[in-house]
């Protein structure tokens, strides 16, 4: 019984999850003028912003999954997140899309074509559905990392090398 307990409660731990949260890995080659990130979202909440921003039921990563789940993901999270470097807006490509344990990990890359000597992270991910949302920024700049929690009145993180 109490195995069967403590399966269930972090089932429903995974699948309804109180807290709104992302979690974006950045390293910047300030050198190279290159940023690889990945950016972290729990599936149901991309579920929910999909199926009240475009009306799709996407059923990401499964069979049924909708034909225009991944390119309404990438609008949204091109819209709502963004890098700039010297104050230039970054072309961010996405690399790779992958679900695991009930997240989605988008694995993107931009490049600078100069040495990047200041940032500006604009993460907005979430806010517009969820009150409490925190989207978690972590940079590296392969000396140290730098960590921030952001929301819909504080998204912008802006970090000079």
């Amino acid at each position: 019984m109490f195995l069967f307990l403590t399966v269930w409660l972090n089932f429903c731990g995974i699948l309804f999850h109180p807290h709104h949260v992302t979690v974006t890995n950045m390293d910047i080659d300030a050198q190279k003028g290159s940023i690889a990130l990945s950016v972290k979202i729990f599936t149901d909440d991309l579920e929910t912003v999909l199926h009240n921003r475009y009306d799709v039921h996407s059923w990401i990563g499964t069979s049924g999954e909708h034909p225009d789940s991944r390119r309404l993901l990438n609008e949204y999270v091109n819209e709502r997140f963004s890098v700039s470097a010297n104050g230039d807006k970054l072309e961010l490509a996405t690399d790779s899309i992958t679900i695991v344990a009930g997240a989605m990990f988008f694995y993107m890359k931009g490049e600078a074509n100069q040495t990047i000597s200041r940032i500006e992270v604009d993460n907005r991910l979430l806010t517009d559905f969820f009150a409490g949302q925190n989207n978690l920024v972590i940079i590296n700049d392969g000396m140290e990392d730098f960590g921030y929690s952001l929301n819909s009145r504080n998204h912008i993180i802006e970090l000079s090398f």
